[in-house]
């Protein structure tokens, strides 16, 4: 089972990516492996948003 943690925000209006409205959301898919789980958080992502990081949970952590 592979988690991701991944974080979506509003999509800027035009090209200056100024959003004064902007939004995020905080998002988790989990799979049976890394195309799963991207699939998943693929899935929860709202209209009009997208997503600006994926991350796997401990990769980083150098303990």
């Amino acid at each position: 089972m592979i988690v991701l943690h991944a974080l979506a925000e509003t999509v800027p209006p035009d090209h200056t990516g100024v959003d004064p409205d902007r939004r995020t959301s905080q998002l988790e898919g989990r799979g049976e492996d890394y195309d799963a789980a991207m699939a998943a958080l693929r899935e929860q992502v709202p209209d009009g948003m997208r997503l600006i990081w994926v991350r796997r949970p401990g990769a980083d952590d150098p303990s």
